[in-house]
């Protein structure tokens, strides 16, 4: 009796393990970089404020579409290419509103990480964690600039064709959707990681399961 109870306590401890385990992983949700985080190192939508050359405020965004189950949202990264100013990155996780960047649902900043005219690893924005994104749902990445002179690109993806927006002056959004080469054309480098939602009921069934074994210990 006490070999079953031991045995039981071990089976639920292994698979109460192997649960929490799979619900705090870190899984990418969406990734358009090339082999090795690579990507075009000549072309990209552009984020500028100000400067001598613009003038404007200029934005950009990619959608995404999540599968695999509902997460929660964790990191964005993406390819930036310096040209000059600060290279603080203001990045907002968007609703989709008919094709279209709506409502924002989380923003947050990234920085420090690349040097001018140099080609540099992805930079990583991290989110609050608590936002969940739906499967089967589109949303979009939107990035901008520090609020003074300076000049970024969101480097474009080595591969990837699609759907992707812009504005100007915080207007309205500009969609676009390039069907692929020999346009050059691409969307933006980037990559979306969270956390999956644990299935309902899924802990209560292993508190049962532990409640269960405690009673046969009793017993």
């Amino acid at each position: 009796m006490k070999l079953a109870t031991s045995l039981l306590s071990t089976a639920v401890a292994l698979a109460f393990t192997a649960f929490t385990s799979a619900v705090t992983a870190n899984e990418v949700l969406f990734d358009n970089f090339g082999p090795g985080d690579t990507y075009s190192l000549d072309s990209g939508a552009l984020l500028g404020y100000g400067g001598p050359t613009f003038g404007e405020t200029h934005e950009a965004a990619t959608s995404f579409i999540v599968s695999g189950g509902d997460f929660y949202l964790n990191t964005a990264e993406f390819a930036i290419l310096h040209n000059w100013g600060p290279d603080l990155v203001y990045a907002d996780i968007l609703a989709d509103d008919g094709d279209t960047p709506g409502s924002i649902l989380d923003s947050t900043s990234a920085s420090g990480v690349t040097s001018p005219f140099v080609w540099a690893e992805p930079m990583t924005a991290t989110f609050s964690g608590t936002i969940v994104l739906e499967e089967g749902k589109k949303y979009w990445l939107a990035l901008r600039s520090e609020q003074e002179d300076a000049s970024l690109g969101w480097a474009s993806s080595l591969s990837d064709w699609g759907e992707r927006a812009w504005r100007v002056d915080g207007g309205p959004w500009n969609t676009y959707t390039s069907s692929g080469p020999p346009l050059d054309d691409q969307r933006s480098a980037f990559r979306i990681t969270g956390t999956i939602v644990p299935a309902p009921g899924a802990l209560a069934l292993l508190g049962l399961a532990g409640l269960s074994a405690t009673r046969r210990r009793r017993a």
